[in-house]
């Protein structure tokens, strides 16, 4: 097509040149145009001569075009087509965009409305909109336009201009853009004539037409031309090629096929959206219905921890009153002996028909779930595998929960001990939720827990605690407590330390904080505290509660709080919030309500921490049975048995008894929970004294009434007290009365009836005993005091109930801190005033003793009372005191001095002789001796000298000292006859004193006191106290005896 375009151009050039060839010969025709001339040309032919330019560039720029498109590789039908409709559619978004030519001088002309408008073509490139020509208007005639004129019209009007012979008309073969149609109609004058030839009758304008030649701006001097140039000022300027002319039947043709197509494409455009829509719609109601919306997740009601009383509890029946419905808390543990008053779950009557399980929360709740579970028990195998729930405000009137179907049924369990969890799609909100058991295991038996959610109200409630401290109450994994250790660190970096005691079996650090005025130092007179807590990972309140504690002591102390000035400035504290860090891990992924009651209990290596220590309560007792305590025994600090660390130990537990040694503790606690009481050492039985062994106190004229007592509790049962039984009790009811519950036992305990007899506290040993526990450990083996406080009835509680939890044990943490001073203190050292490091400490009237630290400093927990005091040391002459213990708080300063003594010596020459005892003589009374004993006396060094005389002078004493304590004997045996004749009393006397020497009495003298039969191989002065009374260092004479 361009290249015809081209051809049709060049014939115009031709034209325009035989035109001006016959100037002369038309002369006469044209004369009355040329009378026009020279009025136009001069007012017009500068805007005239500027256009002529314009179009010239854009013909240029058109024939260029072609000439590089032809260069290119013909297009394939489908290329072309695509082409068509991305032109098509960038020139409909143009014509909506530029409708009409926006008039700068004169007014818009009127629209033409009856001419059809031509279809747009859909190769020819859009020819840019001329910007620099300035838009003027004419007058139109309202008739519709005319379509261009077919070949027949074309060569017509070519024959009257003299033109056929020149050129031939040429056809466009493609329609040219429909914006560029009005451009080729030229406005005809109503007074001119065909006949005149006037150019407005012209229609195609040399001058308008982009792709002119550009000679032809110079040789325009045609009538043709002049008679344009007068109109130029009345015509709308057009773009587009006059010479473009259209198949309008083809046209219309395509136009059509286009719409359809676009009428199809949006067709399946809409479709395809449909197709979505739905596919969306349909995932989303999948989603509905497979995977319900989030519910709503509200905190448990308080079945386990207690918080609901036993009266909002109710059920159909119960099989015995043992499981009656006060047993169906999630987690009850039952008796071992199942026939006992408690079981471990509500269980039934099997021959009812209905079987319901009520819980009544008081007032309108918003249930969001249930936990269920199955019964406690190591013989059977009870639980609930389906079930209804149903709600009511009244108790009367019942709805059973609907999942938009039928009733809603929830299965429930597959075993015995672990939970499982049923939510409502949506919160329903009642006062009383039923559990309606539809199918089961073995007996129908169920634990369960509600969880609700309370509504706002305005008054408060007695579950509702705002906490006065603004701490970080939620549960933290291993990572967020080593962070939030690591911040209280940062905000208190004066008096916190951080340090790990060990690693657990997985690798975990035990981490502990040091809160004290010198972090990091021993400071002599300062006692040492601390709380352990995590034990067993399940049970995470005291977890929390140390670090709450943590981060109130920082606050507090920034704050300038007394007390806790005080308690910081005069203790160093020491808190371990995870002794078991692997176990509480599994715990914490199975969440709050979620794990059982074992689970996370024991270490990863399948050890209970609390239970793994070494057993030295035996070896205590098995000593003081055969009189070997405290002269071969200690009755504190005993040593580990040889091999044990290299037994079944935890490696917690290593990591916990290397710490123990490492730091003088005075007091400490470790936090548990399953239960609400503080228990205090002995945590072992003591098995009962035999008959055989009981006779070695038939005739011990020595023993006191404490040990009397003692005894005889022995014989009834087990010896479970501990010498500082009276001060273990105090140091339990300091905590168990500043609680804030735990003395309330009017409901009993958690899993049964009050043994505390509403003190809050018990023998551990009398509740459930264990061996080698830690407190026993503790005890024994340092100087240590310490007691298991055991928090609640739930293990794990929800994060919700922590600001109620740390409210009830805040002020009981703190005061049982401030105990530690209670007693006795001091430092022990030499009259150089250098300290004396593991000097013993010994308190008349009990027999645990303690000894002095690295700095000589000591601290003797004991109630107010007077107490003589006793400081020994090896190498120095013991010292003894009278220290008062008052009831105003603080310890009483209790200092010791000691002398060296030449107690080396002694036990040199007694080692020469078989560590035989020595009589010691002062020389006091040494003239009151015998003439043997003088003589004896000077012989030592004989006897030292000649060993040979050493067995015949043992034997010779050893008969006289028997003969001596016969005769004693029998004179206290007649001074207690009741005989009340003297003379009989002479006579028998007399008697006896003639009597030859028994020789069938073989048993010593001592047989009275330790049978020979069962102690022959002890030592009989073992049970003999020769340091009741200080003894003088110096001068006394020492025989052999």
């Amino acid at each position: 097509m361009k290249a015809e375009v081209l051809i049709l151009w060049v014939g115009l050039t031709l034209c325009c040149t035989l035109i001006c060839g016959r100037e002369d010969v038309k002369e006469n025709k044209f004369a009355g145009v040329q009378v026009r001339e020279p009025q136009t040309l001069t007012k017009n032919r500068r805007q005239a001569e500027e256009v002529d330019a314009e179009m010239l560039d854009k013909l240029t720029e058109v024939v260029e075009d072609e000439k590089t498109k032809s260069k290119k590789k013909k297009k394939t039908p489908e290329e072309i087509e695509a082409a068509r409709a991305k032109k098509a559619a960038e020139r409909e978004a143009k014509a909506k965009k530029q409708k009409a030519p926006k008039p700068t001088k004169k007014p818009k002309p009127p629209k033409p409305t009856k001419k059809p408008k031509p279809p747009k073509p859909t190769k020819k490139p859009k020819v840019p909109k001329p910007t620099k020509k300035p838009k003027t208007t004419t007058t139109v005639q309202p008739d519709i336009k005319q379509p261009y004129p077919d070949k027949e019209e074309e060569k017509k009007l070519l024959t009257k201009l003299g033109l056929d012979t020149s050129i031939q008309p040429v056809t466009p073969k493609e329609p040219v853009e429909p914006d560029l149609d009005d451009m080729f109609k030229k406005p005809t004058s109503p007074t001119k004539t065909h006949s005149e030839l006037d150019v407005d009758y012209w229609h195609p304008r040399p001058d308008e037409v982009p792709g002119r030649y550009p000679d032809m701006k110079k040789d325009v001097t045609t009538p043709e031309v002049i008679m344009y140039i007068p109109e130029e000022s009345t015509t709308v300027p057009y773009i587009g090629a006059w010479y473009e002319e259209y198949d309008y039947t083809d046209l219309a043709a395509k136009k059509q096929e286009e719409e359809e197509e676009r009428a199809l494409k949006e067709k399946a455009e809409k479709a395809e959206r449909l197709r979505k829509k739905w596919e969306e719609e349909e995932e989303e109601r999948r989603k509905q219905i497979s995977v319900p919306a989030e519910p709503k997740k509200c905190p448990p009601l308080g079945l386990e921890s207690h918080r609901v009383e036993d009266d909002q509890l109710l059920a159909s029946s119960q099989s015995h009153h043992g499981f009656s419905a006060q047993r169906g808390r999630l987690n009850m543990q039952g008796s071992d002996n199942d026939e006992d008053l408690y079981g471990g779950a509500w269980c039934a009557e099997s021959e009812e028909r209905e079987h319901w399980f009520q819980v009544d929360a008081r007032r309108e709740v918003e249930f969001t779930g249930v936990i269920t579970q199955g019964r406690n028990s190591e013989l059977h195998e009870d639980f609930v595998s389906s079930y209804f729930v149903a709600f009511s405000n009244d108790s009367r009137d019942w709805t059973l929960l609907h999942d938009g179907y039928a009733e809603w049924l929830f299965y429930g369990n597959v075993d015995k001990e672990t939970p499982v969890m049923s939510q409502f799609a949506t919160p329903v909100v009642a006062r009383y939720i039923r559990i309606l058991p539809q199918s089961w295991n073995g007996s129908l038996c169920l634990r369960a827990e509600i969880l609700a959610c309370q509504l706002p109200r305005s008054h408060h409630s007695e579950n509702e605690v705002n906490p006065s401290d603004d701490l970080d109450f939620r549960h933290h994994n291993y990572k967020e407590m080593r962070q939030m250790m690591k911040v209280i660190n940062e905000e208190c970096p004066n008096i916190t330390r951080i340090y790990n005691i060990g690693k657990s079996s997985q690798g975990l650090k035990m981490y502990a904080m040091e809160i004290s005025d010198n972090p990091g130092e021993h400071e002599p007179g300062e006692p040492e505290f601390r709380y352990t807590a995590g034990l067993h990972g399940n049970e995470a309140l005291g977890r929390e509660l140390l670090l709450l504690l943590m981060q109130f002591l920082c606050k507090e102390y920034n704050d300038d709080n007394p007390r806790v000035r005080r308690l910081v400035d005069g203790v160093r504290i020491h808190l371990v919030p995870s002794l078991n860090p692997d176990a509480y891990e599994l715990a914490y992924e199975m969440g709050s309500e979620m794990g059982n009651w074992a689970l996370g209990h024991w270490t990863e290596e399948g050890y209970d921490i609390f239970q793994n220590f070494p057993d030295l309560n035996s070896i205590l007792w098995g000593a003081e049975d055969r009189g070997w305590v405290p002269r071969i025994v200690p009755n504190h600090h005993i040593p580990l048995p040889e091999n044990f660390l290299n037994g079944s130990l935890a490696v917690e537990t290593k990591a916990v008894i290397t710490w123990m040694e490492r730091n003088p503790f005075v007091l400490g606690a470790n936090l548990q929970g399953g239960e609400k009481l503080v228990t205090y050492p002995f945590d072992m039985q003591r098995p009962p004294i035999s008959l055989t062994d009981n006779r070695r106190w038939r005739n011990n004229a020595e023993m006191n009434e404490d040990t009397w007592a003692r005894i005889q509790r022995q014989n009834e049962g087990a010896l479970r007290e501990t010498p500082d039984d009276a001060m273990f009790r105090w140091l339990a009811m300091s905590y168990a009365h500043s609680h804030l519950t735990m003395t309330e036992t009017y409901r009993g305990s958690c899993h049964g009836d009050d043994i505390t007899g509403g003190q809050g506290i018990t023998n551990r040993a009398t509740w459930k005993p264990v061996v080698g526990s830690m407190n026993d450990f503790s005890y024994l083996h340092t100087n240590c005091f310490e007691l298991s406080i055991f928090l609640g009835c739930d293990k794990f509680p929800h994060e919700s109930e922590l600001p109620l939890e740390w409210e009830n044990n805040r002020e009981a943490l703190l005061s049982f801190i401030e105990q530690v001073h209670r007693g006795i203190k001091g430092i022990v050292r030499d009259i150089d005033g250098n300290p004396l490091p593991n000097a013993t400490i010994s308190v008349e009237g009990i027999r645990h003793d303690v000894k002095t630290a690295v700095g000589g400093d000591y601290w003797r927990l004991l109630n107010p009372g007077e107490y003589k005091v006793t400081a020994k040391a090896d190498g120095y002459t013991p010292q003894t005191r009278l220290c008062m213990v008052g009831y105003d708080s603080g310890a009483t300063p209790c200092s010791f001095t000691l002398t060296k003594s030449n107690w080396d010596r002694i036990k040199k020459i007694m080692a020469l002789h078989g560590k035989r005892p020595i009589r010691l003589i002062t020389k006091a009374n040494v003239v009151k001796t015998t003439a043997a004993s003088t003589v004896a006396a000077p012989s030592i060094d004989t006897e030292l000298e000649n060993p040979a005389n050493t067995h015949d002078i043992a034997r010779r004493r050893r008969l006289r000292l028997m003969r001596i304590r016969r005769l004693r004997l029998q004179r206290l045996q007649a001074s207690l006859r009741t005989t009340p004749a003297t003379t009989m009393t002479t006579t028998t006397t007399t008697a006896s004193t003639t009597l030859p020497p028994e020789t069938k009495r073989t048993t010593s003298w001592y047989d009275s006191w330790f049978p020979v039969d069962e102690w022959s191989t002890e030592n009989p002065f073992d049970s003999v106290v020769f340091d009741s009374v200080p003894t003088q260092d110096y001068p006394f004479e020492y025989t052999i005896d």
